[in-house]
């Protein structure tokens, strides 16, 4: 599929899920993207599937601003689209994309007003508590995703390890905020769930330290 029929299809998946909002108010893929950029949206929608269907959230997008996706690291910025999850009618958590967030080792330490460089990490996808700004911190964490179009090998997977040394400890099993997707329980403490995807079928050659660090391995083509 071509980039421009990539993005239609992801737009299609965005406005079905949606609730409210006018139909160019969907239009919030960037117009210039790279194949890994577009992946990421890919797999934001793949997500948002997921939440409503398996976890069934009502699922609303918010961009009063009419711009597009956040597609560079940084702070939550509100003037950008974010995806609120509904439960009960009532707002309990936002989906946003390219955000940074407090490392645990900087959370610990009490340092968030003033993080250094190496204390705060970008995460492709994340959910975090409604109303949430700045970098949130790991207890604030629902869900964090990370999506390669590319190849899967070692260094990757030190990536993603890394990830999660950073959100929390390992621990023993603790109640996730979800039901059923993408897990009930995770052996961590915060108790985030951490998704890695890949285009490459090579991503379940490495996801066996998944079964002990509470993360998620993804083989996902680039074929809405």
């Amino acid at each position: 599929m071509t980039k421009r029929e990539i993005k239609q299809r992801i737009t299609q998946i965005i406005r079905n899920l949606c609730f409210g909002g006018a139909a160019r108010s969907f239009d919030v893929i960037p117009r210039s993207l790279t194949y890994g950029k577009l992946y990421e949206a890919y797999i934001l929608a793949r997500i948002l599937e997921q939440l409503r269907q398996a976890e069934h959230y009502n699922i609303v997008l918010v961009n009063t601003n009419q711009l597009k996706l956040k597609s560079a690291p940084g702070p939550i910025n509100r003037n950008y689209p974010r995806f609120d999850l509904l439960a009960n009618g009532m707002a309990v958590a936002s989906v946003w994309t390219d955000i940074e967030f407090t490392s645990l080792s900087c959370f610990r330490v009490e340092n968030t007003a003033n993080p250094s460089l190496g204390e705060y990490h970008e995460l492709d996808i994340a959910v975090v508590d409604y109303g949430v700004y700045g970098r949130p911190t790991p207890d604030q964490i629902w869900l964090a995703a990370e999506c390669k179009n590319t190849g899967y090998n070692k260094g990757l997977l030190k990536e993603i390890l890394g990830i999660r040394r950073e959100l929390s400890f390992v621990s023993d099993l603790n109640a996730t905020r979800f039901r059923n997707w993408p897990r009930a329980q995770v052996p961590a403490t915060p108790p985030s769930c951490l998704l890695a995807y890949s285009t490459s079928s090579g991503i379940q050659n490495y996801s066996a330290p998944g079964n002990f660090f509470g993360i998620n391995f993804y083989y996902e083509p680039l074929t809405p």
